[in-house]
């Protein structure tokens, strides 16, 4: 049976790769499932602001407001995923978790998908949790999923958050924190660099306070997983893969000079030159323990070792990778890849949506849809470029970003309107006798084809 589903998923995998326009499906929004899960944050919320006491409550409650504002601002973006199929599916996950353990249920729990494109989890402290599925499309099971559910429950079931914000405010509006203050406002000389020093001491203590508390999230996740019957020993190889995480998905030189080079409009070797020389220049001044740090989940072999032990302890033999659904899993995974590129658009990062394009074109030539997002990102860019706005859809290259975002960044800093359209038209006219019938790929020809005219 699973060598059946296997093939029937390699076969559905093939035709997507071939197909002209991709065939999976859209995510739908749920309204009123979105409404009340927003409502049921509100209301804890208001309960949480209701029950602060001490004299820094005042302090507390502007933090639990900012934060109540950017949940409610994933909503009204549009970056919660409310899909009838997706939720359902984290909804079992979850399921196979509270489950096994009923005392951590709690009905301020809330656990959804982000479409956010970065490889992180993450649990607000309130109840929220949300599974980023640019971090989801990168697991390779569903035992590594649970053990990032896991992880991100144990934070809320130990108060990380929470404790975390009024271990700050308690630290900065103490009698000592505002007494060097004040005494550096009186100083004559220096007072940003002693500013600076004072900040520093703070974000050195809560670093080290967050990475206990990952450790210690990370020890309960094995105690709450071990009473799954999933394979323990995939929070080892999720760490692992978490350690990599920050190197793109589809890691494939983008062949910028091949792929913008056509017979009646060459490329420019000049539209890739720089006048600064500055990529790899900090990463190479940078120590390795600075360079971990920076990473989005740092101390990975650390943690890795640090849970080997009770993960020998308690796997059993017979513990599975999948429960719920492999097929789903691997559905879901190919899925948020495209709608990653959707979300990068519609959230006006369109120099990330154009480069994730650009990398996923290998996987899948012959796709519909990323010839016509890569012309649609052309047409965007001359659209702003043309208002003299580029700078609100793009980043600016930079030694943090990877060579390869970074060649496509000096090319779209080089490129004149003119060539904008110039490559968007002709881009999109080598498909134009294959996708006679596509609608979405017909209507970007036509505004390139306008674009390049003018």
């Amino acid at each position: 049976m699973k060598n059946v589903i296997l093939g029937g998923f390699l076969l559905f995998f093939s035709f997507i790769a071939k197909a002209q326009a991709p065939s999976i499906d859209t995510l739908s929004k749920d309204a009123s499932k979105e409404k009340a899960l927003l409502d049921a944050v509100t209301t804890r919320h208001n309960k949480d602001i209701a029950s602060l006491s001490g004299t820094n409550k005042k302090y507390i409650a502007e933090i639990y407001k900012e934060r109540y504002e950017s949940i409610k601002e994933k909503f009204t973006e549009n970056e919660i995923i409310s899909d009838t199929k997706a939720s359902g599916y984290l909804a079992k996950l979850t399921g196979e978790i509270l489950k096994a353990n009923p005392s951590i249920n709690s009905p301020d729990l809330h656990i959804v998908f982000s479409k956010a494109w970065w490889p992180n989890a993450s649990s607000m402290g309130e109840g929220t949790i949300l599974f980023n599925i640019g971090l989801f499309s990168r697991l390779k099971t569903e035992s590594q999923a649970v053990f990032v559910l896991c992880h991100e429950l144990s934070r809320y079931y130990l108060n990380h958050s929470n404790n975390t914000i009024q271990r700050y405010v308690n630290t900065v509006y103490s009698e000592d924190f505002q007494k060097q203050l004040k005494s550096i406002k009186k100083s004559e000389y220096r007072q940003n660099q002693q500013v600076e020093a004072l900040a520093k001491g703070i974000t050195f203590k809560h670093r080290r306070h967050s990475r206990e508390f990952e450790q210690a999230a990370d020890s309960m996740a094995i105690e709450m997983m071990k009473n799954t019957a999933y394979d323990l020993t995939d929070a080892l190889t999720c760490l692992a893969l978490l350690d990599s995480v920050d190197k793109d998905k589809y890691n494939n030189p983008l062949q910028l000079t091949k792929r913008f080079d056509f017979a009646s409009y060459h490329f420019k070797k000049s539209w890739l030159q720089s006048d600064a020389l500055m990529f790899g220049v900090a990463k190479d001044e940078k120590t390795k323990a600075e360079d971990d740090s920076l990473k989005t989940h740092p101390d990975c072999n650390t943690r890795i070792q640090k849970l080997s032990g009770a993960v020998n302890k308690y796997n059993k033999n017979g513990n599975k990778k999948f429960i719920v659904s492999e097929e789903q899993f691997k559905q879901l995974k190919l899925q948020f890849d495209f709608e990653i590129l959707a979300f990068c658009f519609e959230s006006n990062n369109i120099s990330k949506c154009l480069y994730y394009s650009l990398q996923m074109i290998d996987a899948f030539p012959d796709n519909a849809y990323l010839h016509t997002m890569i012309g649609k990102c052309l047409n965007a860019l001359y659209s702003y470029q043309k208002k003299h706005e580029l700078g609100k859809i793009i980043d600016l290259p930079g030694a943090h970003h990877p060579e390869e975002y970074n060649n496509l960044l000096q090319l779209i800093q080089n490129l004149r309107l003119t060539e904008v359209a110039s490559l968007s038209y002709y881009y999109l006219k080598q498909f134009q006798e294959t996708y006679m019938s596509h609608a979405d790929y017909q209507s970007e020809f036509r505004t390139s084809t306008q674009n390049f005219s003018n």
